[in-house]
């Protein structure tokens, strides 16, 4: 039996001496006498057939000619047979056509390489099925930095899942932090890179009527619950940004078919506890934070995507979360936290709000040195009026900036140049600040001043002096300042 180098050199040899493109010598090649078999029998030292020998070799563009001339040819010798079993031929390390592939694709990914991996998925060749040790080819395509001409083939041809994603990291990370931060890794590259295709896809598998429970949790996961180790946050950080409404749309669909999926399989007998914890579920998702300690609402908001913002602060209540246990027998209402941190720990909503970035910003004053009114109405919007004038008056920033004066740029600059005089803050980012921040402030003043001037007219109406202390636990954010 001819060995693949003797093939090759075969070749090689005759290819020199009648110079030709390689795809039309390579038929009258295989053509010559008994040239067929002996390619077909041929085998290298790893086990390898002469076409992943070629491939393993990085020779793309005659590789891609081989591989459409085997199937030309013996589809019209009528010998079929041998396609499908060449091409799902497995060397002595069960690496098959897929491997040699996405080897080359890591260097070479071009028209030539993505015209075989899209034969080979009509063909139903399985791209996912591990060799020897363990590693699958689709792992070569996503490790060290994804392929997204061939993923986005995989996407097209409807072949990829997230289960297939996930099988794939785990080959390469046993460990759950390293599992997470290689899955973040390749869906923010999918955002910032790839147009958001694979995120697209995946989200519309988990909504179809045929998807499962296990397959809505895995993609869930995927946008809500795998952590971006350089900036802390999650896919949905960035998709927040950049999701039109209907693809928005569908992530809180999914999210909320996922919460009600979870909170029925711990079965919950009272409708009241049953809400609570969906509401705590809920809460765990969307109250994540980034490094900088600002959560989903910075990203949205500096974003400037207000019907977003107003979507992410419906699902939650603000309201504080009980449930009933029982206590030796007894049923009983306990409190349930949703963060332990914050100054409202068992309130969904105040506990979206009020976190605060580590300039000491709430998203509210974000809104205000940003000039976005908008936003700053609607994240008041649904809050009880002594939570507001709290909010409004007495929550600064590390700076001493309450809402209620970051609104006034002559205040504003005043209290940057301190900050700057006392080291708190460098001279190149008291500019930045200042050169964002809006050039009128009239209509966010005149908001401020008149939610102000109508809860404390309510409060004199009550006979009280001032309005009710807020239901958070202010002293926390002061302690913080």
């Amino acid at each position: 039996m001819k060995t693949v180098a003797d093939i090759h050199a075969d070749i090689l040899k005759r290819h020199a001496k009648s110079p030709s493109r390689f795809g039309y010598f390579f038929l009258q090649w295989i053509k010559f006498m008994d040239h067929n078999d002996r390619l077909y029998a041929a085998r290298g030292e790893a086990g390898e057939n002469y076409l992943q020998y070629r491939l393993g070799l990085n020779h793309v563009d005659e590789s891609a000619a081989i591989f459409e001339t085997l199937l030309s040819f013996w589809k019209e010798r009528e010998q079929e047979d041998r396609i499908f079993s060449y091409l799902t031929h497995e060397d002595t390390d069960g690496n098959g056509i897929w491997h040699y592939l996405a080897d080359t694709l890591r260097e070479h990914e071009g028209t030539s390489t993505l015209r075989m991996a899209r034969t080979l998925l009509a063909m139903d060749i399985d791209f996912s099925k591990r060799n020897r040790s363990g590693q699958s080819p689709l792992n070569k395509m996503l490790v060290p930095l994804p392929r997204w001409q061939s993923i986005n083939a995989l996407i097209q041809t409807k072949h990829l899942s997230i289960e297939n994603i996930e099988a794939a990291i785990a080959e390469r990370a046993k460990d759950e932090d390293q599992r997470n931060a290689l899955m973040s890794m390749i869906f923010s590259s999918d955002i910032e890179q790839n147009q958001a295709m694979l995120s697209q896809h995946v989200l519309r598998q988990a909504l179809q009527p045929q998807a499962d429970v296990t397959l809505r949790a895995a993609t869930c996961r995927l946008f809500f619950d795998y952590v971006d180790t350089k900036t802390g946050g999650t896919a949905f950080f960035k998709l927040v940004t950049i999701a039109n409404h209907a693809m928005f749309d569908d992530l809180m669909r999914l999210l909320m078919r996922n919460t009600s999926e979870t909170v029925v399989a711990m079965g919950v007998p009272d409708i009241a506890t049953r809400k609570a914890y969906a509401q705590a579920y809920l809460a765990r998702k969307l109250l994540r934070r980034e490094h900088s300690g600002g959560g989903v609402l910075f990203s949205a908001l500096k974003a400037g995507k207000h019907t977003h913002l107003r979507k992410i602060t419906s699902l939650l209540r603000n309201d504080d979360l009980v449930i009933r246990t029982t206590v030796r027998g007894e049923l009983v209402r306990k409190d349930l936290p949703v963060d332990k941190n914050s100054p409202a720990p068992t309130n969904p909503l105040l506990s979206l709000l009020l976190q605060r970035d580590k300039e000491g910003n709430t998203v509210m004053h974000r809104a205000v040195l940003t000039g976005d009114l908008q936003a700053l109405k609607g994240f008041f919007s649904g809050l009880t009026p002594n939570d507001t004038y709290a909010i409004i008056r007495l929550i600064p920033n590390i700076w001493g900036l309450t809402l209620a004066t970051a609104c006034r740029p002559e205040l504003v600059q005043a209290a940057l140049a301190q900050a700057v005089k006392s080291g708190k803050l460098p001279m190149d980012r008291a500019k930045a600040l200042f050169s964002a921040y809006p050039k009128d402030t009239r209509d966010i003043v005149h908001f401020i001043e008149e939610t102000v001037n109508e809860i404390e007219s309510l409060a004199k109406a009550v006979g009280r002096k001032e309005p009710l202390p807020p239901t958070f636990r202010l002293e926390t954010l002061r302690a913080n300042k």
